[in-house]
């Protein structure tokens, strides 16, 4: 893993199309901006969780939904 500090209004990039920028940190805690390529699925890493383990597919995997299922 690798550990980077940042000030607000400071970016990393990843992979020359992905930019992370800290846009505000107060009481403890962070907001971040991401611009990524409309391709790239950016989601928060619970909602990944809970819907792995949550939304089996007919096959008895877990399958992949769109972002907008993210948003009911």
């Amino acid at each position: 893993m690798l550990v980077l500090s940042r000030k607000v209004g400071e970016s990393i990039v990843i992979s020359e199309t992905i930019r992370v920028t800290v846009l505000q940190a107060k009481n403890g805690r962070i907001r971040l901006g991401i611009d990524a390529p409309p391709e790239v699925k950016v989601l928060r890493e619970e909602l990944t969780m809970s819907r792995f383990y949550s939304s089996p597919s007919n096959n008895g995997e877990a399958e992949a939904l769109s972002p907008s299922a993210y948003l009911s």
